[in-house]
């Protein structure tokens, strides 16, 4: 099916009970992560920082994988649970060597 650039298809509410004033905090209410490992590419700016805060006060395991360290570890006192790990998605080195540590880790992954 394709849609020509004059036709218009109607748009539907979800519904969801979420709106422009929902935070990531009411979205997690109640979830419980203890026991999860949750690694955010992009965890220690904007909305990444946002997620890494939230998903560790859920109980997960965060790790936040950074190029700069150094910056990151200044940002990253906001979110003392959280671990940092160095990988530049750029450099398929780094990426393999980032994924050799955590497999070595022994946490587990799906």
């Amino acid at each position: 099916m394709t849609i020509e650039a004059n036709q218009r298809i109607p748009q539907q509410p979800l519904h969801t009970g979420y709106g422009p004033r929902t935070t990531a905090e009411d979205i997690m209410q109640g979830v419980d992560l203890a026991g999860k490992v949750a690694i955010v590419t992009g965890g220690y700016s904007g909305i990444g920082l946002e997620v890494s805060r939230v998903l560790a006060k859920a109980g997960a395991q965060v790790i936040v994988p950074a190029r700069s360290l150094d910056k990151a570890k200044v940002v990253m006192e906001a979110v003392p649970e959280a671990e940092l790990g160095e990988l530049d998605l750029a450099d398929p080195d780094s990426i393999d060597a980032f994924a050799h540590q955590f497999e070595e880790s022994d946490r587990p992954f799906i």
